[in-house]
C-alpha cells in the first residue's frame, strides 16, 4: 500500500464534481491544462496524472497497452464530443 503523505476531505457538489486542494495540486504539478485519469478500484478511486499513466503503460506488455489506449480512446471521444457542443453554443 503507498504511504499517505496528506489527507484531505472534499465535497462532491450537485454536477458530481471535486475540487482538489491548491497544496495538493501544488505537490503533484497539477495545473489548469492538466490532465488526469480516474480509474475505479476496489472500493477506491484512484486519480493519477495522464503523463504517470503513459510511463506505466510503457513498461507492460502489449495486451495490457491496447487495452488501455482503447479504453482512454472511448472515454476521451465521449469527452471531446461534449466540449464540442459547449464551444459550438459558446460561439452563437
Amino acid at each position: 500500500m503507498n504511504t499517505i503523505k496528506k489527507m484531505r476531505t472534499v465535497s462532491v457538489n450537485d454536477r458530481g464534481q471535486i475540487v482538489i486542494p491548491e497544496d495538493i495540486r501544488k505537490d503533484l504539478g497539477i495545473r489548469k491544462a492538466s490532465t488526469l485519469v480516474i480509474m475505479e478500484g476496489q472500493k477506491e478511486i484512484i486519480l493519477r496524472k495522464e503523463s504517470d499513466i503513459v510511463e506505466v503503460i510503457k513498461g507492460e506488455d502489449e495486451f495490457w497497452k491496447t487495452m488501455a489506449r482503447e479504453s482512454m480512446k472511448k472515454a476521451w471521444d465521449k469527452e471531446d464530443d461534449v466540449w464540442d457542443k459547449i464551444y459550438k453554443k459558446g460561439k452563437k
